[in-house]
């Protein structure tokens, strides 16, 4: 089975540069670098090659201990991520899932003792402890839950605080600020949404105004 490795779905700024937009260019370069190392010989024309992917296998077992050792304990230097913790949750959950690992039980029970710790008294989830809810970490609680499953992870959340909550964050105009006094971009809206999508408590009062707000 082979692929096509191309240049034409790079990051396009709609020649608007930006400090973002610069360094998202960078990492496509540094990205594509290492592609072109397993592009076949011969086959790179129009900024695309083909690449075999019988001939390089992903090192599963590996990649497994990694995301358990990261689990059980991350180096101090991490202490600057330390309103991520739901995330990290998260994706070392969504990457077990993706690489078809089995989810032990004591590790979802880990989970969910860890996030019910998180969770905020008004609704919501904060990053760490003593933190204000915020949108984003709630995102990543929810959906490190929801990879959790079972009536203990769901019966954890608490649903009606959370409604309450995400109205609370909810301005005028349609969007969602992260956090009480914080920014306001189409990011609280997605996680908003998702989050009360997932958690079945959508309403046409909390969706008012989205749409417009992104157009």
């Amino acid at each position: 089975m082979s692929h096509v490795f191309s240049y034409d779905f790079r990051y396009d700024d709609n020649e608007c540069e930006t400090e973002t937009s610069v360094a998202q260019a960078e990492v496509e370069d540094l990205v594509g670098d290492i592609y072109l190392n397993f592009v076949e010989a011969g086959t790179l024309a129009q900024g695309g090659g083909a690449i075999d992917d019988s001939r390089h296998k992903l090192l599963r077992a590996k990649h497994e201990q990694f995301i358990h050792d990261a689990i059980n304990g991350l180096p101090s230097s991490f202490t600057l991520l330390d309103a991520s913790q739901p995330w990290f949750s998260f994706w070392c959950l969504n990457s077990l899932e993706i690489l078809g690992c089995n989810i032990s039980q004591q590790l979802r029970s880990r989970v969910i003792d860890k996030l019910s710790r998180l969770q905020c008294p008004g609704g919501g989830f904060c990053g760490g402890s003593g933190q204000l809810p915020h949108l984003a970490g709630s995102y990543g609680a929810i959906m490190a839950l929801v990879l959790v499953g079972g009536n203990a992870a769901y019966e954890t959340i608490d649903r009606p605080g959370m409604y309450s909550w995400l109205m609370s964050m909810k301005c005028p105009d349609g969007a969602f600020t992260m956090h009480a006094g914080g920014e306001v971009d189409v990011r609280g809206i997605y996680c908003a949404l998702v989050i009360a999508s997932l958690l079945n408590i959508m309403t046409p009062e909390l969706v008012k105004g989205a749409a417009e707000f992104i157009a």
